[in-house]
């Protein structure tokens, strides 16, 4: 997969993994492969003329500081910020300003500046873990503190607000090293933004900061295209005994060991499941390995899930299984002397296994976590607190999973959220991988479980929801980002 190099939603790396893809489910006996495409307007970062060929998004960004003599500073960078404003060479020129973290950016402070901005984290409390819990393996259980990860961050919300205010550029500073975030992808919202936009590391950052407001000016360079292209959902379908299918989803775009190897971990279960006699197949297993997950805006996975819902009440669908990055190693910023830099803990990051509104599920997983001696585990009702009054009262799985539950098909997910998901500089080490093959042998064992057991009982209180949904009870929003932003 990683071979493939920076996987971006319909970039010829992609499309080759696609391929790559589809040749090996129609290499399983009896598997029957399908495409479907979808329209989206790509975004890409473009190398420097003299790198030589390939995309990468560390050497698409550039940041200079314009002395009041006429000199310029450049300024190391960690990257462009994906969907970014494409400029020139000369970039898009304004004073340099810091707006804190208490600070909303707004056009009064921000028009036709470059804004310096702290990378916006934000934390999940451990206990929360219980809250939602179901089972969590009792390395994990009662852990004191927060659950803080880099994906959690609000970067979205920060490039609408700079955007809207008319700033004239956006440097948004890690508290950890340049290298070690280097060509970080994130947001994947696919949302198009109307103001260019770098990262930097913490060195860059307090020397930006020491100059920030006193009349120097910053010119920020977003190497990129932006085009019209296509991508495509890759359905394989392994007939069973029942027409009734289980489903696994995955997604295909990517630009680390981590998002996505899911897609690994299915080619591997297809392989096993094709490889049983009919006999041990009583329903049919679909393969779902979705597109544009790196622009959530043209979502294949969520597309996808409304054929589903469609097509549930009409009994031809079981359940649903998302496997997202599997296998991971935790990563935290421990303090050194120059501040702080990311570091391997040698435990394994918190997995979030979410079994939607059915005892069965939920048993399922539980047992299988058990059997399987997983590690750092929590089986939970779902990423989010429950909402009263609403169908259903959990809408979010942490990931592509809640493609399936807002849209009310029984759903299990298994997802993890480490530094490595979106920063490449880790490589391989991300990964343990025998931990990586535990966690699929448990999704397969929870899979094989649930296979012969009636419909009904799979279904658990979901068909309930389905009913009050259609009687006009307030469900989950289906809302995709804009592909889009609006401007100033």
């Amino acid at each position: 997969m990683v071979g493939f190099g920076l996987r971006s939603t319909a970039s010829r790396s992609n499309e080759k993994f696609i391929k790559w893809l589809k040749r090996q489910m129609r290499r399983l006996d009896g598997m029957k492969v399908r495409t479907e495409a979808i329209k989206l307007r790509r975004w890409q970062p473009l190398p420097k003329a003299e790198d030589g060929p390939g995309r990468d998004l560390a050497r698409a960004g550039e940041l200079s500081l314009l002395q009041s003599d006429g000199t310029t500073q450049a300024i190391p960078v960690a990257g462009a910020v994906p969907y970014a404003l494409p400029t020139s060479d000369g970039g898009s020129q304004g004073p340099l300003v810091y707006l804190g973290p208490e600070e909303e950016i707004t056009p009064e402070n921000a028009a036709g500046k470059v804004v310096l901005r702290e990378f916006p984290h934000r934390s999940i409390p451990y206990v929360g873990f219980t809250l939602l819990g179901i089972y969590i393996t009792p390395d994990l259980a009662g852990r004191p503190g927060s659950y803080e990860r880099a994906y959690l961050a609000a970067l979205h919300e920060e490039m609408l607000a700079a955007g809207s205010a008319g700033a004239a550029g956006i440097v948004f500073v890690f508290d950890v090293p340049t290298e070690q975030v280097r060509g970080y992808w994130d947001p994947h919202n696919g949302t198009h933004y109307t103001v260019p936009a770098v990262f930097v590391g913490d060195v860059e950052g307090e020397q930006l900061k020491a100059v920030a407001g006193s009349n120097v000016s910053a010119s920020v360079v977003v190497r990129a295209k932006a085009d019209r292209a296509r991508t495509r959902n890759l359905i394989a379908t392994l007939p069973g005994q029942s027409p009734e299918r289980i489903v696994f989803s995955v997604n295909t775009d990517g630009n680390t060991w981590v998002q996505d190897n899911g897609t690994a971990g299915l080619v591997a279960l297809a392989r096993y499941l094709a490889g049983l006699p009919m006999s041990c197949r009583p329903r049919t297993f679909e393969f779902a390995f979705g597109a544009a997950h790196l622009h959530i805006s043209r979502e294949g996975t969520d597309r996808y899930a409304a054929q589903l819902d469609q097509e549930y009440d009409d009994g031809t669908v079981a359940f649903a299984f998302a496997l997202e990055h599997l296998g991971t190693r935790e990563i935290l910023p421990v303090p050194d002397d120059s501040g702080k830099h990311l570091e391997f803990t040698g435990k394994g990051e918190p997995l979030l296994w979410a079994a939607g509104d059915s005892e069965a599920l939920r048993q399922a997983a539980v047992t299988a976590t058990q059997q399987r001696n997983l590690d750092y585990t929590a089986v939970l009702n779902g990423a989010e607190l429950p909402v009263k009054g609403r169908v259903p009262e959990i809408c979010s799985f942490g990931g592509i999973g809640g493609a399936f539950q807002r849209r009310l098909i029984p759903t299990l997910a298994m997802i993890s959220g480490p530094w490595s998901l979106w920063a490449p500089s880790f490589g391989e080490s991300a990964i343990d991988f025998t931990r990586m093959r535990t966690q699929l042998l448990a999704a397969g064992d929870a899979v094989l479980s649930l296979a012969a057991l009636p419909s009904a009982q799979i279904a658990g209180d979901y068909p309930a929801l389905r009913a009050q949904r259609a009687a006009g009870a307030p469900t989950c929003s289906h809302e995709l980002p804009p592909e889009q932003a609006p401007g100033p």
